[in-house]
């Protein structure tokens, strides 16, 4: 028996909790836009507290994270599964870590596109980024198809160059087609900010853009690429025959209904009512026809003020007819989705201050405890949640918290439930000061979402465990099978980044050892399959090389139990072993399987 037991540091570096089943592919959580999961089953109002939660482990990266963390759990890849959580920097980089793996553990992969434009390359006159400005908006996964589409913005000697890039999951490579140059009429490469974040639907990927500073000349557009070819297949310039109308909506998504149309807001710009839509809510169509479209009788004074009407983007409220939304003057506006009204108030379902200043995120839920809840953070205000009775929108907060924030832009919110119960509402915000021009320290807030006033925990309670860095402004956390992952900036004003993963806390055994290894070989290729550990979350496998007497981890973070070793070589003899993990530890060691490669093309199996 070559194996024997390695230290529990080695053991460790596999580790941590239950087995993840809930993927988040797009912003914000769901094509509406309600910024909740409600299939978390792990965390609960309960045992999210400063003894039983905290940070898991942190990942550096190149710089700042502007998008929201998205993540694929039980991944088929070439040694087995694994749950992969997908991070983009303005240093136009793309990683992939493993979403189980500790501190400093290497990414899954990591890409660049090249050499990033920056904020001084088009003297906006502003710092709205604070350096590079390389891939801002959030990503979008299509499963199905193993892609990732981002966008990214380079610099070269010849100028600079949006593209659309589809990524393989598994390995970040440029898939088929991929990338393509992103063109339209009136389209500034430079001068567009491609701030929303990237949505898919019925075969087609949309890409929004807004602008840095209102720096002149711009336009808001909307772009769709068929997901296959990435062929351009329709383009929406907000503002043809005018200017400005970005769709910025604070880095949301277009909100898409069960039908495919979408709904964008936009901000200052021209409007006519006919083909220029400045401070205007949108319907569009999948070909990005303006189907409907609703305007505030006081356009104009927001535009003159620069009193944006689409801070907070869109978002569908499931179960009833309304899409709704606010802008900078924290104004929410209540409409039906299928009769927007066109020009003024009077054809708002309803229309009510809710906040004091911009509001940039919205969370909706429906409580088994108190029904359809809205919830908001504005900024320099305090989090408030209204309720939905009777068809409308109390224009009372239900609930009401007595903290108010410092500064731009207020919290970015996100909720995760199970169905309609055990409700946390996560706040990310800046600690002190504002964020508007330059990074500040942040904050992670867990409160109960049925009574806000409720704090659970936060991240500054035990900052030495607990603490994120420098707050990522208006990038939501994701939750998703007993963990949170939240985006940082890091630990400087511009340059750094990272993500940091909480959940619970070691508290119990560690589980039972694996059952049943069997191992089969072929030619230069060993397969290994076990039994499932109770409890479990992730496996390591251990193999001793008998010619070398070496012995290696060579899988860590896999998810289900079954390991393909491409690294064996034919005519040696080989002892495997696994370890499973969860969040308090390593397990025993599995029995032993000793496989011996054959030297022809005659496969073996050996099973213990």
């Amino acid at each position: 028996m070559i194996i024997r037991y390695l230290t529990a540091a080695i053991l460790l570096h596999s580790s941590l909790t239950a087995r993840a089943q809930v993927d988040v592919l797009t912003q914000h959580n769901d094509p509406a836009r309600t910024g909740s999961n409600l299939r978390e089953t792990t965390l609960a109002p309960d045992n999210v507290n400063v003894r039983q939660f905290g940070m898991l482990f942190k990942q550096s990266v190149d710089d700042q994270v502007y998008s929201q963390p998205l993540l694929v759990s039980n991944l088929a890849m070439s040694d087995g599964t694994h749950d992969v959580v997908y991070v983009t920097t303005v240093n136009n980089s793309v990683y992939a870590f493993d979403a189980n793996e500790p501190n400093g553990a290497a990414p899954i992969w990591h890409v660049n596109f090249g050499t990033p434009a920056s904020l001084s390359d088009g003297k906006f006159g502003c710092a709205d980024i604070n350096g590079s400005m390389g891939i801002i908006g959030t990503p979008v996964i299509d499963r199905a198809r193993h892609a990732l589409y981002v966008v990214a913005l380079t610099k070269s000697s010849t100028g600079y160059a949006q593209r659309l890039h589809a990524l393989d999951l598994a390995t970040g490579a440029d898939l088929l087609n991929s990338p393509v140059i992103i063109r339209a009429q009136a389209f500034d490469a430079l001068a567009q900010n491609q701030r929303p974040a990237l949505a898919l639907s019925h075969g087609m990927i949309y890409v929004g853009y807004a602008s840095h500073c209102d720096k002149e000349p711009y336009h808001g557009f909307l772009l769709a690429y068929d997901q296959g070819t990435l062929q351009q297949v329709a383009a929406l310039n907000t503002t043809p025959t005018g200017s400005e109308g970005s769709i910025w909506q604070s880095g949301q998504a277009p909100a898409i209904d069960a039908a495919g149309n979408l709904y964008v807001v936009t901000g200052n710009g021209s409007w006519d009512g006919k083909a220029n839509f400045g401070e205007s809510f949108l319907r569009l169509s999948p070909q990005l026809k303006v189907l409907d479209y609703f305007t505030p009788t006081n356009h104009l004074e927001l535009d003159r003020k620069d009193n944006d009407l689409n801070s907070s983007g869109a978002t569908l409220i499931p179960g009833t007819p309304f899409v709704l939304g606010g802008g900078k003057t924290g104004i929410i506006y209540v409409l039906d989705r299928d009769h927007l009204g066109h020009l003024g108030d009077e054809h708002a379902v309803e229309h009510f201050a809710a906040t004091v200043s911009h509001l940039h995120s919205i969370v909706y839920w429906k409580s088994d405890a108190n029904g359809g809840l809205l919830y908001m953070w504005g900024q320099r205000d305090r989090a408030k949640v209204y309720r939905l009775r009777d068809g409308m929108f109390t224009p009372a907060p239900a609930m009401s918290r007595t903290d108010v924030n410092d500064g731009h832009p207020g919290a970015m919110l996100s909720l995760s439930a199970n169905g309609g119960a055990d409700g946390i509402l996560w706040a990310a915000i800046h600690a002190t000061g504002d964020s508007w021009h330059e990074s500040r320290p942040g904050i992670l807030h867990a409160f109960d979402a049925n009574d806000i006033n409720r704090e659970l925990w936060n991240s500054l309670q035990n900052p030495q465990r607990d603490d994120c860095g420098e707050y990522s402004k208006m990038a939501p956390p994701t939750i998703a099978n007993g963990r949170v992952y939240l985006a940082s900036f890091g630990t400087a004003n511009t340059g750094t980044g990272q993500l940091c993963v909480y959940g619970l806390l070691p508290s119990g055994p560690p589980p039972s050892a694996p059952q049943h290894l069997s191992a089969a070989a072929t030619p230069n290729r060993v397969i290994l399959t076990w039994n499932s550990s109770p409890d479990a979350r992730t496996y390591t496998v251990i193999v001793a090389d008998a010619n070398s007497q070496a012995v290696r981890v060579i899988g860590r973070g896999l998810t289900t139990p079954r390991f393909v070793d491409e690294s064996a070589l034919d005519g040696h003899t080989y002892q495997y072993r696994v370890v499973a993990a969860n969040t308090n530890g390593p397990s025993q060691s599995s029995g032993e399987v000793s496989v011996s490669l054959p030297r022809s093309h005659t496969s073996t199996h050996t099973t213990h």
